[in-house]
């Protein structure tokens, strides 16, 4: 029977799509997008100066209706191309991006049981790919930062998330890759796993853990 008082909410990047140094990850992606309009860029500052440019414009913006992110990602670089060339070159790359067909699988899995979620840092474009991979409609809930106008980990996003599934803090299981948003989870009572996709026998405990605790405590 699904309870339908408990939620487990997974973020998307390092959860379900690869960070992974020696993967096709998403470093990797950045690297050949930025190279592929400019080949005298140095490989090993890129990712950090993508992110640098990225921090709040890629949360926030609709990319084909304003292009500022892309202005500032242009001049950084010394770009040599119009804006629908960078996109279209973007959803080309990004959608080589490995991710851990498991990890989604297991998360379907979920759903006879309790709710499930997707919690995640990501702009406009990248939302077609994030459906690719996990079919958002298996999911009771999507929180995508660019739609909330919010980013992990502000307190705000999980305020955000509480309110719309309605459901008490000790009910919900986070699982993301990155200290700094478990942390901020932490912080409001959530039961969290910090993991990544490589470690599916660590999520499938924690949350074995979390259903009994449940039914210990009724």
């Amino acid at each position: 029977m699904r309870d339908q008082d408990k939620i487990i909410i997974f973020d998307w990047g390092g959860v379900i799509e690869s960070h992974k140094e020696g993967e096709y990850s998403i470093n990797r992606a950045i690297i050949n997008l930025i190279k592929h309009f400019n080949s005298e860029e140095d490989e090993n500052t890129i990712v950090e100066r993508y992110h640098a440019q990225s921090v709040e414009d890629i949360t926030y913006h609709i990319y084909l209706e304003n292009d500022k992110w892309f202005q500032k990602i242009k001049n950084e670089f010394n770009l040599k191309c119009t804006t629908k060339e960078f996109y279209d070159y973007y959803i080309k790359e990004f959608d080589k991006i490995e991710y851990y067909k498991e990890v989604v699988e297991y998360a379907h899995s979920l759903k006879d049981k309790c709710k499930i979620g997707i919690l995640s840092n990501l702009g406009s474009l990248d939302k077609q790919r994030l459906d690719k991979q996990v079919d958002l409609k298996q999911f009771d809930y999507v929180w995508l930062s660019f739609e909330l106008n919010c980013r992990k980990p502000r307190e705000k996003i999980y305020e955000i998330v509480e309110n719309d599934c309605k459901i008490k803090p000790r009910n919900i299981l986070f699982i993301d890759d990155s200290k700094e948003n478990i942390e901020a989870a932490q912080k409001r009572g959530w039961n969290t796993c910090l993991a990544t996709g490589h470690e599916l026998d660590k999520i499938k405990e924690k949350i074995n853990d979390f259903f009994k605790k449940r039914y210990d405590e009724i």
